[in-house]
């Protein structure tokens, strides 16, 4: 072969070579530049499909949580942005759930203080092409010297086995901590329970007893100030911002009428009225009644009320300048009349000595018995409250020389019944 011949195409080999590596190599470097957050080498800057719009240049920003608002033009279909911070990549950020264009934020802590420093985005579309968004430069962050505002939307989950959640929401800008206080009843007094992370939202206490009622308020801390005590919750789920209580042992009790008597504790000594609220499906409630301070019970009349529905009742009370709303109690309402016992005996054996009681139950709805004693001079007392499934009681509590009158009654823990007949016991 003629050498002329023979390098020419030894050199067009070489070419064909090198365009094979480029053909192949070129399409697996542009798949790993969107896939792995490598800044591309062929974004579109044409500034108008991506904008910055927040931060500006040269903007003085507090340290904290900084949002960064953004438009991309239509059309787009969204397969990521990603954020830098001085031309270094920080994190790749999805679209949301729904396709539309994601919320973009960052973090600037103690560390950032006093620092200049320049930012831009990359948009990343499903046709595999970017686009280099402006370059917002000489942002300085300075320090937040703001009170921090106080804690919102504080809930509380109670778990009904020693132990609850509580959560909040905080709109201040670099809470360095929370301060969790915790009172136990009405008449206990907040202390500090936890010191918690800044970055906290919620928080479990445990250990709790289930007898008692235990409240909580929370505050954020910087190191420009103390926020203001969040509003307050509580395992009992009743509500008060502090200065004004809400009532507590709401009953409810069905009367002979079929109106239904309402009583309550007052906790509090400056509220200007009660609101009494039913509702029929504990969801929606109304205003019934408005009572006057220091009230303690309403009876809620029958004209109106429907045999056989439930009612649900909450007591609200109100000051010049708060409110607070008690548990909810509800009763159904049912007929009155509870069949009372009859047959009632009493024998008294003096070798023991003990007082055997007997009697006939004539209502199956009946729960408990409650049994009443008395001695010639004294007025009746209940003595014990038994089980339905019994019709005898033996009385061991007695004493020689002595002259007792028994009577019994039904209870279903809304109503009692009538007294059954009395009986008289000498001890002599």
């Amino acid at each position: 072969m003629n050498k002329n011949i023979r390098n020419i195409f030894l050199n067009f080999s070489k070419s064909c070579f090198s365009f094979i590596k480029i053909v192949f190599v070129l399409p697996f470097f542009y798949v790993s530049c969107a896939e792995w957050s490598s800044e591309p080498d062929n974004n579109f800057n044409d500034g108008k499909k991506i904008q910055i719009t927040y931060p500006k240049s040269g903007d003085t920003i507090s340290e904290g949580l900084i949002n960064i608002y953004y438009n991309v033009n239509q059309p787009y279909s969204t397969k990521f942005l990603e954020l830098y911070i001085n031309g270094n990549f920080v994190k790749n950020i999805p679209p949301n759930s729904d396709g539309t264009l994601p919320a973009i934020n960052y973090f600037f802590d103690s560390a950032w203080i006093n620092k200049v420093f320049n930012l831009y985005l990359i948009y990343y579309d499903n046709e595999g092409k970017s686009y280099k968004s402006n370059i917002i430069s000489d942002i300085i962050i300075i320090k937040d010297n703001h009170i921090p505002f106080k804690p919102y939307n504080v809930r509380l989950i109670n778990f009904n086995n020693d132990s609850c959640n509580i959560s909040w929401k905080d709109s201040s800008k670099y809470i360095e901590q929370y301060e969790l206080w915790r009172k136990t009843d009405f008449d206990g007094e907040y202390l500090l329970h936890q010191t918690l992370s800044g970055t906290f939202f919620n928080t479990n206490d445990n250990g709790l007893d289930t007898n008692k009622t235990y409240y909580y308020k929370i505050r954020g801390i910087k190191s420009s100030g103390v926020s203001e005590f969040s509003s307050e919750v509580n395992t009992s789920g009743i509500f008060s911002s502090g200065d004004l209580l809400p009532a507590t042992n709401l009953t409810l009790q069905i009367l002979e009428d079929l109106s239904i008597q309402v009583n309550w504790t007052d906790n509090s000594d400056n509220e200007n009225y009660f609101s009494v609220e039913r509702s029929t499906d504990n969801n929606l409630f109304s205003s019934v009644a408005y009572l006057p301070p220091n009230t303690t019970q309403y009876i809620d009349p029958k004209n109106g009320l429907i045999l056989g529905q439930t009612y649900f009742y909450r007591i609200k009370n109100y000051s010049s300048t708060d409110s607070a709303v008690s548990t909810v109690a509800s009763i159904v309402l049912n007929s009155v009349i509870l069949n009372p016992p009859t047959n009632l005996s009493a024998n008294y054996d003096n070798t023991v000595p003990v007082v055997e009681l007997r009697w006939t139950n004539n209502d199956n709805k009946i729960l408990f018995f409650d049994i009443e004693r008395k001695t010639e001079n004294g007025n009746f007392a209940l003595i014990k409250r038994v089980n339905a499934g019994n019709n005898l009681y033996l009385d061991f509590s007695i004493v020689p020389q002595q002259k007792y009158t028994y009577r019994i009654r039904g209870f279903d823990l809304i109503r009692y019944s009538d007294y059954s007949n009395e009986v008289i016991v000498s001890t002599y």
